[in-house]
């Protein structure tokens, strides 16, 4: 789940709490086009709008179908790009294709309050979980999934399962200015950002505190930082240009299952950090080759947010099995 749709989550929390009657939609599948992700919401209280299903063109024609009635059960799937207008013709997004979407119409109730609560403190656990919407009574209920299901969405008769995956995490090896960007990108783009250092004369360079919305840096060596927290959905990033920060902890990543492990530096510091790891750590080439290095897609990237940019553009590539240029 995305960050933004976690904020959608509690502005329903707060709506509900404002005694508000609020609409929300669950994309549930694409065909043709993917205008956003699957699982991506969007909420009305039919005025005030959060999240995002399309561009704004859906979220404008699904407002105006609230007006005119539409919707007014506690559940159902409703195939956009399907129905016809008044004059009997079939709706199409701007883009081609149809989206469908789940759709709950929440009364301002004790449960809705509740289930909304139980929803967020799963999302908060960063664990798999899987929401399931009963399609006549409009009840919910979470469910803990020790293994994520290879199915996102899956459809019954009276029921829509809703599979939510282990957080993903971004792990990040050191305080720089480009740490900063890269963990206000990462959050953004829905993931955990933790970060650790041992150079606590460098404290006062962290601007992106949890005071400032942030996250707070953990003082303590790079490897045990990485292995309390690493597992297959982490992206280990070595970002200290300081041996002492990046050997240790990318040293930790090569000995575990993350997803993705990558050092920030030029071709010649890659080339010296590698011979250094081999010579220390008596890594195989097998193990190097998991090492992401020199970081980031060749976007031409200078200052810090550029290379922030081209650091987190590679890894979201590698998620979605994307194979972009490389920074030569």
């Amino acid at each position: 789940m995305q960050l933004t749709d976690i904020s959608v989550l509690e502005t329903v929390s707060d709506w509900l709490n404002e005694r508000r009657q609020v609409w929300l939609c669950t994309v549930v599948s694409t065909y043709g086009s993917a205008p956003r992700p699957i699982g991506s919401l969007f909420a009305t209280d039919g005025r005030s709008r959060a999240g995002s299903i399309s561009g704004g063109c859906l979220e404008d024609a699904f407002l105006k179908m609230i007006n005119q009635g539409e919707f007014s059960g506690p559940a159902c799937l409703f195939d956009y790009g399907k129905h016809h207008n008044e004059e009997g013709s079939v709706f199409e997004l701007p883009c081609g294709g149809t989206i469908r979407l789940l759709i709950e119409k929440l009364d301002p109730s004790l449960d809705s309050i509740n289930q909304l609560s139980v929803w967020l403190k799963a999302e908060q656990s960063c664990l798999s979980y899987c929401r399931r919407v009963n399609l006549e009574s409009g009840l919910s209920l979470i469910e803990s999934e020790g293994q994520f299901s290879n199915q996102a969405v899956s459809v019954e008769a009276n029921s829509v399962s809703l599979h939510y995956a282990q957080d993903w995490n971004v792990l990040l090896l050191g305080i720089s200015l480009v740490s900063q960007h890269v963990a206000q990108l990462a959050r953004l783009a829905g993931y955990t950002v933790k970060i650790c250092d041992i150079r606590k004369d460098l404290a006062g360079d962290w601007g992106y505190a949890s005071a400032h919305g942030g996250v707070d840096v953990s003082w303590q060596s790079p490897d045990q930082f990485v292995e309390q927290n690493v597992n297959s959905c982490s992206v280990v990033l070595a970002l200290a240009h300081d041996p002492r920060v990046d050997d240790l902890g990318l040293m930790a990543a090569l000995e575990s299952d993350a997803f993705y492990i990558g050092a920030m530096g030029s071709t010649r510091t890659t080339a010296t950090r590698i011979e250094r790891l081999k010579r220390i750590g008596e890594y195989s080439e097998q193990d190097i080759s998991r090492l992401h290095a020199p970081i980031g897609l060749d976007i031409g990237s200078k200052t810090p947010v550029e290379i922030a940019i081209s650091i987190m553009a590679e890894v979201i590539a590698k998620r979605n099995g994307i194979k972009l240029a490389k920074v030569s």
